[in-house]
């Protein structure tokens, strides 16, 4: 039985670790898959296991209004650790022209290892935030309020922070105040962006912009939750005509929960990729939605009087993950085996830190290992093999398309995939 104290001290050093991962990728440092194993022990320990920055949120009125959300285009870019979010609104205002206060709802980081007075005024982990209406760049002001919570559905609500036209604003020194007594890793308060717009008579066109960083966890290489239910505090509530656009990068898979739609078939591919029903008991007890696999390209879904009962989650399950059941299922078996078989389940970054780690024991994987990962950079841009236990390899992973337009040259390949070629290569 782990006592109290060394749950904390263990979690603590998986804390710090995985604060310094992202940079540590960025900067190619090396890492063994040892403390990947380490840390993900503390997983069963405590749920204190990752680093969340900052979720993705509908526009809302913050006061009573008769204005409806005709059309909505959300489009979500991931550029390496972050998002960027683009939105296009269609409103529609049935009578006079009104000002209307307008707000977005961040939560608060946890476990982002910030000083609570970088916490103000603006959020830490999100950045570029800008409001058109009709072709007007509105000016914006920040809140700081209740924190949030997560209901017994998993949606998410902040208790009421604007009454007799004031917002219940926390103050610097009254986070400070509470810091004092609360939990190390999260803080008492959510940010409200808010602005007033001019609505004229009929339809009003609203376009929001904003970035902010991708959370992250022991299970998880990112993690990105976007707030899609705000959207019902619109008169009609629905969105009567709504379209989602997700590009998370060429040669990328990723999950998305089964929250807001059916079956993978709500989503369209755009480019070359897959997509397939899952039915699996992840860390976090999520057990069903779509894994989509993409040589190129982005999915996107579409639906009219869009009545979000759910909300938008795109995560990337970690390595370790794939190899998890492999290894706990068999001991037996090398670390090298675990990764050839890891990597059948998903497209996994070349230079992701814990893999570098196998550069300081290459001996031990064999030639038919060796050629496998040499060959992945061409995999994945769907190159037809012509040796035939490369072929059987690839052909036996979930993510390989065959692309017949690519000839298998290194034409487009990063410097981390050339490095990559040349390294197997030796």
């Amino acid at each position: 039985m782990i006592k109290k104290t060394s749950m904390v001290t263990t979690t603590y050093a998986c804390q710090t670790f995985f604060l310094s991962l992202q940079s540590q990728i960025k900067t190619k440092m090396k890492r063994t898959i040892a403390i990947l194993f380490f840390c993900f022990s503390a997983l069963f320990a405590t749920a204190n296991d990752g680093v969340f920055y900052a979720s993705g949120n509908q526009l809302i009125p913050i006061t009573e209004t008769d204005i409806s959300v005709k059309k909505e285009i959300l489009t979500l870019n991931r550029m390496g650790d972050h998002i960027e979010v683009t939105v296009y609104y269609e409103f529609f205002n049935p009578v006079g022209e009104k000002e209307l206060l307008v707000g977005f709802e961040a939560q608060s980081p946890y476990n982002s290892g910030r000083d609570p007075i970088a916490l103000f005024p603006d959020h830490p982990h999100m950045r570029n935030f800008k409001v058109v209406v009709n072709g007007q760049p509105l000016h914006y002001e920040i809140a700081h309020v209740t924190r949030g919570s997560y209901d017994e559905n998993n949606k998410y609500t902040i208790p009421p922070y604007y009454t007799n036209g004031q917002f219940k604003d926390w103050s610097k020194k009254q986070c400070g105040d509470s810091l004092k007594s609360w939990d190390y890793m999260a803080y008492p308060f959510d940010y409200v962006y808010h602005f007033k717009a001019k609505f004229r008579p009929g339809l009003n066109i609203v376009q929001h912009t904003y970035e902010y960083d991708l959370s992250f966890s022991v299970g998880e290489e990112f993690h990105f939750p976007y707030v899609l239910t705000a959207a019902n505090r619109w008169a009609n509530h629905q969105i009567d005509d709504f379209t989602l656009n997700i590009n998370m990068g060429d040669r990328e898979s990723f999950r998305i929960k089964q929250t807001f739609f059916e079956k993978s078939t709500d989503w369209t591919i755009n480019g070359l990729g897959m997509a397939m029903n899952c039915d699996w008991q992840t860390w976090d007890t999520v057990k069903n939605g779509v894994i989509f696999h993409i040589q190129k390209g982005g999915v996107s879904f579409h639906k009219q009087n869009f009545h979000p009962d759910g909300e938008l989650h795109v995560a990337k399950d970690a390595l370790i993950i794939c190899m998890w059941s492999d290894w706990n299922s068999d001991q037996k078996t090398t670390e090298e085996e675990q990764l050839i078989k890891g990597i059948k389940n998903q497209y996994f970054s070349l230079d992701t830190a814990f893999i570098f780690g196998y550069f300081e024991k290459v001996p031990q994987f064999t030639p038919e290992q060796r050629r496998i990962l040499k060959n992945l950079p061409f995999a994945y841009r769907g190159y037809k093999f012509k040796d035939k236990s490369l072929r059987k390899y690839f052909e036996s992973t979930e993510w390989y398309i065959v692309n017949p337009k690519y000839k298998g040259d290194m034409e487009g390949f990063t410097e981390e995939e050339r490095k990559w070629v040349e390294f197997w290569s030796n």
